[in-house]
């Protein structure tokens, strides 16, 4: 059974992983896999386009990638862009979207109304990035007034218990209809 994860759906994953004690040393320790991995050549990685309102549900997605053996980029996870905004964060934005294998958009319902995620789309796509869309089911399931994300293929799970997911419970629906596993999407 095809499925949109909901946020209740990554809720029960991170709370049966991630104790109220450990959280923080959670978020210290994706924090120094982020570091690690910027050192790894070997590894495929992915750009985690997304609204800074959303790192909760971040979080949750980092444990999922986590499980999935893929390293995941997000930027205020990295240490090198500068504290305020500026020119010099786009352009580090810019140049990690260019570098990482995959971009993978978080369509929430704040993501689609970012200002920065909308570019940081435009980018990758203009970049001839691997992509997929990453959708969080809303309440109302639909793209109004963002009718362009069904331009690009979307990670899909066949699964309903998160908890006991896996590489081959979640595959990505090409604009086309074609099903590819999530490992060929990522690692091929």
């Amino acid at each position: 059974m095809k499925k949109n994860i909901s946020q209740k759906d990554l809720t029960q994953l991170y709370n049966s992983k991630i104790t109220k004690k450990n959280r923080n040393s959670y978020k210290q320790e994706l924090i120094n896999k982020r570091e690690e991995g910027t050192k790894s050549k070997t590894k495929k990685s992915v750009f985690l386009s997304h609204s800074h309102i959303d790192k909760t549900i971040v979080l949750k997605i980092g444990l999922l990638f986590e499980r999935l053996k893929a390293e995941l980029y997000v930027d205020w996870m990295d240490k090198s862009l500068p504290e305020y905004t500026s020119d010099i964060t786009a352009n580090k934005i810019k140049s990690k979207i260019i570098e990482t294998d995959r971009f993978l958009f978080l369509a929430t319902y704040h993501g689609l109304r970012s200002k920065w995620c909308n570019w940081e789309l435009g980018i990758a796509d203009a970049s001839n990035n691997k992509m997929a869309i990453l959708p969080i089911e809303t309440k109302s399931g639909k793209w109004k007034g963002n009718e362009y994300i069904k331009l690009y293929p979307q990670m899909q799970f066949e699964i309903e218990d998160f908890e006991r997911i896996s590489i081959e419970d979640i595959t990505v629906r090409e604009v086309d209809g074609k099903i590819i596993s999530f490992k060929d999407w990522m690692f091929n």
